[in-house]
């Protein structure tokens, strides 16, 4: 059980769940419909919306891991040989 947390802990995964965490919150984020300061909330969800709340949600979920990770490694850092 250590050794998988000391294996997935690695600097270089952690490092890499982040950017990947923080491009898909800002594909998110571009995906989304720009609206202005007059125009009205849309009634119903489109494509577009729905993709755009996914792809935010995955990428703040792969962040989350990404921060979770890096406490570990914090923890286990004295039991690598």
């Amino acid at each position: 059980m250590i050794d998988a947390l000391i294996l997935i802990s690695q600097r270089h995964i952690v490092i890499t769940l982040a950017i990947v965490g923080a491009l898909l919150v800002t594909a998110g984020s571009l995906v989304a419909k720009p609206r202005g300061r007059n125009m009205p909330e849309p009634v119903e969800d489109d494509a577009r919306g729905v993709l755009a709340r996914r792809l935010t949600t995955i990428g703040y979920v792969v962040t989350m891991t990404s921060i979770a990770l890096f406490i570990v490694a914090g923890f286990v850092s004295d039991l690598r040989p």
